[in-house]
């Protein structure tokens, strides 16, 4: 019981100290110092598939290593109120996803230590798949693309 209460108490003290907002300008800043890039998650309630990457992929333990290791993972619900700071970008979690050109869900969505995005999938994604991607993001690969490889 003492447990619970615990539990309770330690779950309403981070609720309070919660901020009302995601600042995304500031996890880049700590990106920067790290050399990582920021994985912005991007899902709504009632999703089955995005529900399927919270309970499958993105809990795998090959997934959450490489992430710890490589990202700094932001979970953005486009269904909370809370709102999201990027840039020049100030507004809730539904219209930031739109303003990066991603209302398709699950999106996982890649910014580099310089700001930029540099990659983004929209689509349900299994541990393996999902494991291949970050590599790739991880790797730098993006940057040897050229825009012919986009046609």
């Amino acid at each position: 019981m003492k447990m619970m209460k615990l539990f309770f108490i330690l779950i309403a003290i981070f609720t309070l100290s919660s901020a009302d907002s995601i600042n995304i300008d500031k996890l880049l800043s700590e990106a920067k110092k790290s050399h990582k890039h920021v994985l912005i998650f991007l899902h709504k309630p009632h999703c089955s598939y995005c529900e399927n990457m919270i309970e499958f992929t993105l809990p795998d333990k090959k997934i959450t290593k490489k992430i710890k290791k490589n990202f700094i993972f932001v979970d953005i619900d486009i269904s909370d109120s809370e709102q999201v700071i990027f840039d020049d970008f100030n507004g809730s979690k539904h219209e930031f996803a739109k303003s990066l050109g991603f209302d398709f869900y699950p999106s996982s969505v890649f910014v580099d230590e310089e700001e930029e995005v540099v990659y983004g999938q929209a689509g349900y994604k299994d541990e393996d798949q999902f494991l291949k991607t970050l590599r790739f993001v991880e790797s730098r690969a993006y940057t040897d693309m050229g825009i012919d490889d986009f046609k």
